[in-house]
């Protein structure tokens, strides 16, 4: 990304519960329509984004920290970054990681996860305006 590239940002911190995954669901689909996604490409990143926050609900790991997810508004694209996510999907010894991570690479551009270094996993994926 070059240094002029302007970009909105914004940022959600949610308790990891059932309930708050159509809070995510929705801010997604804002900010997918602000960029000018078109439905399908908003609804593979939804699906995605869910994918990591239903997943971290069903593999017992809610706790008392907030999911905290940045989205980048750019003029091509829209970024989003989960951070500390307690979710290692380069994981190849859990069939749930494997999954999730197979889902997620068939519908997003570019997905990419890297250790947090104060905890958990950051992935960010990258979903294009389409041509």
């Amino acid at each position: 990304m070059s240094i002029e590239e302007k970009a909105d940002n914004v940022c959600i911190k949610v308790e990891p519960t059932e309930p708050m995954a159509r809070i995510i669901r929705l801010a997604t689909a804002a900010l997918a329509s602000r960029v000018g996604l078109n439905l399908d490409q908003a609804d593979d990143l939804n699906t995605a984004v869910e994918e990591v926050f239903r997943s971290i609900i069903v593999t017992g790991n809610e706790t008392a920290d907030l999911f905290s997810m940045r989205y980048r508004v750019l003029q091509d694209r829209l970024e989003v970054i989960m951070e500390s996510v307690p979710l290692d999907l380069s994981d190849q010894s859990s069939s749930v990681n494997r999954y999730s991570r197979f889902v997620i690479e068939s519908i997003i551009d570019d997905l990419s996860d890297m250790p947090n270094p104060e905890k958990g996993f950051d992935i960010h994926m990258v979903k294009y305006l389409a041509n």
